[in-house]
């Protein structure tokens, strides 16, 4: 089965919602579940409606990332969403509209008031997600999607509210595979920006959004992926987000390289595919979570940048997945001066910067050094 033959089968196969389990539209959606998970990256998770106690009005087809949620009823996902007349199919991404209908419970809001709150809540989530994404990265997508379902049902006007950006298909007259597989690619990388958008504005702006990054029943489920350590190209590339523009200059990669190829060569093990942490090294008893930045200007910009991530990084890729705190390191181009120094290592950071050809740096006291484990063969980093 492939893409195509999942979109369509749907239509194809006449699926009404109140026709039960045993129709063959429902039937397909089942097998939709076994077998799409073949076309999609490892990790990634297929879940397709029907599993509940009854039918929903609108069929859908969900790929989610099971590190961020392994349900459709909370965290962010990409889900195929039919009209209820089966007249169109929405490549959305999309998040659960059920934990905020669950917020508005919580707040004591009961019946037709509870769905209202929850929809509010989803609409300024939506809203604020979208406006951190670039013109770029929404470019030729669709803000609103008409999913033709009466306005009483809350679930159908949840996935309206919660759409993010849309492509919008006709089922009889689907685009080849590859266009169709393009666009699931497209929508995946649009995926990692948004948990990531979710994760700084959770960080940075705490109360503007009701909802966590991932799901709850995602964590214990959690496994980190194999370390892995790819030199990155010198080009410069960019991360379309509008607010947080990251950009990964020629600077910046020699440097993460540079130290990496330094701790391998230490008998240590680097990686740097721990989105979006610049870089982790772990060896036989520690691990440690790197920021790198290059120094320009303003170095106070520099330290204060290295230290909110580092932070925000810890409390998201770790705590919240129920992972050991890492050792946290802050690794710069040159020195950054003696005051911001002691404040990097007040804050339990060990500061590692390049001075000439030599790496340098302060530790802080009772921490294991990681400059003193990559470089055994010099005098270990003075502490604080």
């Amino acid at each position: 089965m492939d893409l195509g033959d999942a979109l369509r089968g749907v239509q194809l196969k006449a699926y009404v919602h109140s026709q039960g389990r045993d129709q063959p539209a429902q039937q397909h959606l089942q097998a939709v579940r076994r077998e799409l998970p073949a076309l999609v990256p490892s990790g990634m998770k297929v879940l397709a409606s029907g599993a509940g106690q009854s039918l929903p009005v609108v069929p859908w087809i969900a790929v989610l990332d099971s590190n961020v949620t392994t349900t459709a009823q909370e965290g962010l996902y990409i889900v195929y969403l039919y009209r209820q007349d089966l007249s169109r199919v929405y490549l959305s991404m999309n998040q659960g509209a059920t934990q905020h209908q669950r917020n508005a419970g919580e707040a004591g809001l009961t019946g037709v008031a509870q769905d209202r709150a929850a929809l509010a809540e989803l609409r300024a989530e939506t809203a604020l997600l979208r406006k951190h994404l670039s013109d770029e990265a929404l470019a030729g997508l669709t803000a609103a999607i008409a999913l033709g379902a009466p306005r009483n049902r809350f679930l159908p006007c949840g996935y309206e509210e919660g759409n993010i950006a849309a492509v919008e298909y006709d089922p009889a007259q689907l685009p080849d595979e590859d266009t169709l597989q393009a666009d699931l690619n497209r929508f995946l990388t649009l995926y990692a920006m948004c948990v990531e958008i979710k994760q700084e504005i959770l960080a940075t702006d705490p109360g503007l959004i009701k909802t966590t990054a991932g799901s709850e029943k995602a964590k214990p489920k959690f496994k980190p992926k194999p370390p892995a350590f790819r030199p990155k190209t010198p080009a410069e590339y960019r991360a379309q987000m509008k607010s947080y523009v990251q950009d990964r200059k020629p600077r910046h990669e020699a440097l993460l390289n540079d130290f990496a190829k330094q701790a391998k060569a230490a008998g240590m093990v680097p990686a740097n595919n721990a989105h979006p942490c610049d870089l982790t090294v772990t060896d036989d008893a520690n691990h440690w979570l790197v920021e790198v930045k290059t120094v320009g200007s303003n170095a106070e910009h520099a330290v204060r940048e290295a230290i909110g991530q580092l932070f925000s990084y810890r409390h998201f890729c770790y705590r919240e997945n129920t992972r050991p705190d890492p050792s946290l390191v802050a690794l710069f181009s040159e020195p950054v001066g003696d005051a911001l120094v002691a404040l990097i290592v007040s804050l339990g950071i060990e500061a590692v910067w390049r001075q000439g050809a030599e790496w340098c740096g302060r530790t802080p006291v009772g921490a294991r050094s990681l400059l003193a484990a990559a470089t055994p063969s010099t005098a270990p980093a003075p502490a604080a």
